[in-house]
């Protein structure tokens, strides 16, 4: 996203921080509280991958509503899950995070949590940095978990006795790697894993991770 203006980036950082509620937003709501246009909410919507904002609208509507009729009735077990990632975060261990591709917005959204929550926590961009690494927790984010460059880095942080958890697709190779994952299930009206519904779907994870670490931080 790094070709965004500063209006179009104003859009992103708005449609990322109410993903829980893009459902009750118009993209005339967004343009009014934004200060834009609908053809700039449109614009970044398609920079995001998709057609137009209604598109994004729609999809994540349909990707929130298939997990409440299939998740609804572990809720529980859900909070709990959550409470155990927020946990690994406020460990008081140094925490890492690393992702490639479009999972990398979800990444960047859930290091501003972090931020705000005041959990120090730095993303590596490259697998070298790990050589400077020898303590810690890396967070691996990756909606297929076989992408090369995250097991090769998931393989190296073993090696190095690093803590290594994931969000990511139950049982593929990063899955197996990892000491502990989350798992984001597809939707199985989806035909592949890179469809942008999956990337949605870690977004909204996500948001509930952010949504309970700063819960957590304000009680």
């Amino acid at each position: 996203m790094n070709t965004l203006s500063r209006s179009e980036r104003i859009i992103y950082e708005y449609i990322l921080c109410n993903a829980h509620r893009l459902s009750t937003l118009s993209a005339k709501t967004i343009a009014n509280v934004t200060f834009t246009t609908t053809t700039s909410v449109n614009r970044v919507s398609k920079k995001m991958g998709f057609s137009s904002y209604t598109e994004l609208r729609y999809k994540y509507q349909s990707t929130h509503s298939f997990q409440s009729q299939h998740d609804g009735v572990n809720y529980s077990m859900a909070e709990n899950e959550l409470n155990a990632l927020c946990n690994e975060f406020k460990s008081g261990q140094h925490i890492y995070l690393y992702a490639r591709g479009a999972t990398l917005t979800s990444l960047n959204y859930l290091s501003r949590f972090l931020s705000i929550a005041g959990i120090p926590h730095l993303t590596l961009v490259d697998i070298h940095q790990l050589a400077l690494i020898n303590r810690g927790i890396l967070l691996l984010v990756s909606k297929s978990g076989e992408t090369a460059d995250i097991l090769d880095m998931a393989r190296n942080a073993k090696r190095k006795n690093l803590r290594v958890i994931a969000i990511t697709q139950a049982n593929s190779s990063l899955c197996k790697l990892a000491s502990r994952a989350w798992h984001v299930e597809s939707n199985e009206n989806v035909t592949t894993l890179y469809k942008r519904e999956t990337q949605i779907t870690i977004l909204n994870f996500i948001d509930g991770i952010g949504y309970q670490l700063l819960d957590t931080a304000i009680s």
